[in-house]
């Protein structure tokens, strides 16, 4: 299916023909709500933070940040106040002073990762539109291309808030009933995931030349185009990798590099869902040889 999307109202800008208009970042909060607070948890916060240098403050409000409302800053007032001596009620004090200005800190490091997040989904995206700045689902192999080559530029800078961005771009466009647009970034997160694996195995593919040009091969085909890429690799008359051998990179090469990943992350969940379709459409050619 070849559906041309004219998004430009939805996603261009008055002033520009070409690239499409950057869609408004979401806030963290409209990507992963925090349960609120209970008054025992922010206790427990309160001692730590009372126990805890200057130094560690950030990283401690930084892990704990769900914790941290107005409530908080109304406890320490009322510690201040039941405080036996000057010098506690100063203590008490001052740190509610230091935690105020650490938090400001942590919220505009966020806000400035929210943005950088935005500017790199919305780069993928311009390289995902044509010169009138239309997107055509599936990606033309030219732009799909040019889609790659953004995202190996900067592969080092997506992350979980890129993942996070893109995510919320597309629940927004489905809540809007633009399937067309659920599906261009989907193919993106499908580039992106496909040049993150080749990057994290490609030192342990390093000697085994066959095996390495295979994966990438079928790595970079769209998901479409899977099954006669698998076919062209590792049945065709010039295959020098096999069924099982590739299934075995793919389980433990690949397999191993993503349960490595911190256990329920937005990267290792594309990744892990990416890797399992790729293992599911080679299972169907295996049993097809079997």
């Amino acid at each position: 299916m070849l559906a041309t999307l004219s998004l430009l109202v939805a996603l261009a800008p008055p002033h520009a023909h070409v690239a499409p208009r950057r869609i408004a970042a979401p806030s963290r909060a409209a990507v992963v709500v925090a349960a609120a607070a209970t008054p025992e948890t922010q206790e427990a916060l309160i001692n730590k933070l009372r126990s805890a240098n200057a130094a560690q403050l950030p990283a401690l409000l930084g892990d704990n940040m769900g914790a941290v409302d107005q409530r908080l800053f109304l406890r320490l007032a009322e510690l201040s106040d039941a405080a036996s001596d000057d010098a506690e009620r100063d203590a008490i004090s001052q740190l509610a002073s230091t935690v105020a200005t650490v938090v400001e800190d942590l919220l505009n490091q966020a806000e400035q990762q929210l943005d950088a997040d935005a500017q790199n989904a919305q780069a993928l995206l311009q390289a995902a539109a044509s010169a009138s700045g239309e997107f055509d689902v599936p990606i033309p192999p030219e732009r799909a291309e040019a889609v790659r080559a953004a995202v190996q530029q900067r592969l080092g800078a997506l992350d979980e808030g890129f993942v996070a961005t893109v995510s919320a771009y597309m629940k927004k466009a489905g809540d809007d009933n633009m399937e067309g647009l659920v599906e261009l970034l989907r193919e993106v997160l499908q580039i992106f995931a496909a040049e993150k694996l080749l990057a994290t195995i490609e030192a342990s593919l390093a000697a085994d030349d066959a095996l390495r040009g295979a994966l990438t091969a079928i790595l970079r085909a769209p998901s479409a185009s899977w099954d006669a890429e698998l076919r062209a690799q590792l049945l065709g008359e010039d295959a020098s990798v096999g069924v099982t051998q590739f299934l075995g990179a793919l389980r433990d090469k690949m397999g191993e590099v993503v349960l490595g990943m911190p256990s329920g992350s937005q990267v290792q969940g594309i990744l892990a869902e990416y890797l399992s379709e790729l293992t599911t459409a080679a299972r169907k050619i295996a049993a097809e040889e079997a």
